[in-house]
């Protein structure tokens, strides 16, 4: 007669026990290896922001510099045209003038 495939189950008593116990030692070596793992991660990921953010501080520093240097500009177009002596003595109709004409000068070149 064929065994059923119930009665070849293990006996509880006969099984032995498979506990995994790690000393002390162990556990702090894997504890160390866990923290300098992340350590190294949050160094690439220091370096990865590094090469992003750093160029990209450079391109917004440039970009400042260059509208610094326009604003001065326009201060002496500004200065320039309240001069002249052709100039009216609204000097609100003077700088709307001046917009207008630089837009369309810009406009067609």
């Amino acid at each position: 007669m064929p065994t059923s495939v119930d009665e070849n189950l293990p006996r509880p008593h006969t099984m032995q026990s498979q506990h995994n116990f790690h000393t002390r030692e162990e556990i702090d070596q894997l504890v160390e290896g866990i923290y300098r793992a992340l350590e190294n991660t949050e160094e690439r990921l220091d370096g990865r922001c590094d090469d992003i953010y750093f160029p990209m501080d450079l391109n917004i520093n440039a970009l400042t510099s260059k509208i610094e240097a326009i604003q001065g500009e326009l201060v002496k177009i500004q200065s320039y045209i309240a001069r002249r002596p052709e100039a009216s003595t609204d000097a609100t109709t003077n700088r709307l003038t001046f917009i207008i004409d630089h837009r369309s000068t810009t406009l067609q070149t």
